[in-house]
């Protein structure tokens, strides 16, 4: 009964590769198109952060599906409305994360100081943003590179040497485990409790490696991939010690974000290293354990949304200052630059560097160029941990997995 079995699935398998095979006009009809319009809109309306991306083939009323989509609910209502309009379709389009590829090590952590994450798995890639070490992540795709998702939500690819892949139970017990986070900007782990022994790595603010015990002046770590080292207490602190005495007003922010000044601007970087714009909030933020969300476009509209009044009268420090193309008749305004402001009608940002400029044609910091696309604020700080986006390293699900 098996063979009968087999043998008829093979039967019935046949008329649908050779439809494959003679496939391969890519004119996708209007009827689909809308389809998958409505369908990209609903599940994946910002690529950064859900996947939508469907290839089609179609021979008359056969139709083959390629690509990948983080929805299961999108690829179930796209095969439905094809079915709908009387489609046959070959469907090897694919769900992320593809656990059978990734041998259900689905989850993982970032392995190095700053991992570079990119539009595609190449290193001649754009840089969308970065990881810092002991973040956790979801493991979507692998082609060599990884395919990974951020506790941001951000969707990008990452080098396998900047990420250890982890099953769900591992990921549990690396969130679980009591971290050391990294409190200076930058740093060093050593072989030995000892500064002139060989380094390991580098380390960022931010970064968070297993603590493993104490000897003298140094913390001994173990990072995600099982390598061990020291590193000095006067430069990081236990996460719960750092939890317990960290501070998230407006003010103590607003000093962390002074220690970066002169931080030269990267293009997509989150780190102490290199920050560009919305990078910058993300970072100082991050250094008191709140994560937004990860582009300037994305943040103007998270929080309290604030008209600015004329003499600045109704901001606060702590504010995040957007800037940009304004709204017309024509078109809607576009958010391109963020940054925050620190009182007495200032604000710190990251444009060539971080600095401060000013909207007060008196003032020696004056930024005429900016006050001129100036846009609204925002108000984060009171939303933190009452909205979906706006969370910490204690609330976020990435966390808590």
């Amino acid at each position: 009964m098996k063979k009968l079995a087999s043998l008829f699935s093979l039967l019935l398998f046949i008329p649908l590769v050779a439809v494959a095979s003679q496939m391969g006009d890519r004119t996708i009809p209007s009827e689909v198109s809308q389809l998958s319009d409505s369908l990209k809109r609903i599940y994946a309306p910002d690529k950064r952060v859900a996947l939508f991306d469907v290839d089609y083939s179609f021979s008359g009323k056969n139709v083959m599906l390629r690509g990948v989509t983080t929805s299961a609910e999108a690829k179930k209502a796209l095969l439905q409305g094809l079915e709908n309009a009387n489609y046959n379709v070959m469907d090897c389009l694919q769900v992320l994360p593809d656990a059978g590829q990734l041998e259900d090590k689905v989850y993982g952590v970032i392995n190095v100081s700053v991992a570079n994450l990119r539009v595609e798995p190449d290193f001649s890639s754009e840089m969308m943003t970065q990881g810092l070490m002991g973040m956790p992540v979801r493991v979507l795709q692998r082609k060599g590179w990884y395919r990974i998702q951020t506790p941001d939500n951000y969707i990008t690819w990452v080098h396998n040497v900047g990420i250890h892949p982890m099953t769900k139970e591992e990921l549990t017990a690396w969130n679980d485990a009591e971290k050391i986070v990294v409190t200076s900007h930058y740093g060093f782990v050593y072989s030995q409790p000892d500064l002139n022994s060989q380094t390991i790595s580098d380390v960022a603010a931010g970064n968070r490696l297993r603590w493993n015990g104490s000897k003298g002046a140094f913390y001994r770590v173990v990072y995600p991939d099982g390598r061990e080292g020291y590193i000095s207490k006067s430069i990081s602190m236990p996460e719960k010690k750092w939890r317990s005495t960290l501070k998230q007003d407006a003010a103590s922010i607003i000093r962390t974000a002074h220690t970066l000044m002169g931080v030269p601007y990267l293009w997509a970087g989150t780190s102490s290293k290199g920050v560009d714009c919305s990078g910058f909030m993300r970072t100082i933020l991050f250094m008191h354990d709140i994560i937004i969300p990860r582009d300037a476009s994305q943040q103007a509209y998270v929080g309290e949304h604030i008209d600015i009044a004329p003499d600045f009268s109704n901001l606060q420090p702590g504010d995040l200052v957007f800037f940009g193309r304004k709204a017309t008749s024509e078109r809607k305004e576009r958010v391109v630059h963020v940054g925050m402001y620190i009182g007495n009608k200032r604000f710190i940002h990251s444009q060539g560097d971080v600095r401060m400029g000013s909207f007060d044609p008196a003032d020696e910091l004056f930024d005429e160029y900016n006050l001129g696309r100036l846009l609204f604020v925002a108000r984060v700080l009171p939303s933190i941990n009452k909205e979906p986006l706006l969370n910490t390293t204690a609330t976020n699900p990435y966390y808590q997995w």
